[in-house]
């Protein structure tokens, strides 16, 4: 199942964010909890956290301007953790 992750809403009156830096890239596994951008409000910069574990997929980018509620990135909760789990089955 993919997680759409929106942009939350980093206080009163602000209706929209820069992406400033993404921290993670395209594919890669990310943690629940784990900052995954760095968005600029007029107010302040905020981190962006993974709200579940698993292989993200970007959908904005760096610089660009983007409405609280818009989807930025889906996370693949179904992908399994790179680098071997509980299992030992091959990839």
């Amino acid at each position: 199942m993919a997680l759409e992750m929106k942009v939350p809403s980093p206080g009163e009156s602000i209706t929209e964010v820069e992406i400033a830096q993404w921290l993670v890239e395209d594919g890669d596994y990310v943690e629940k909890d784990q900052a995954i951008a760095e968005v600029d409000s007029d107010k302040a910069t905020l981190e962006l956290p993974a709200e579940a574990s698993g292989i993200v997929t970007l959908k904005a980018e760096e610089g660009d301007v983007v409405e609280v509620g818009q989807v930025v990135c889906l996370i693949d909760t179904d992908a399994e953790k790179p680098g071997g789990g509980s299992d030992d089955k091959p990839a």
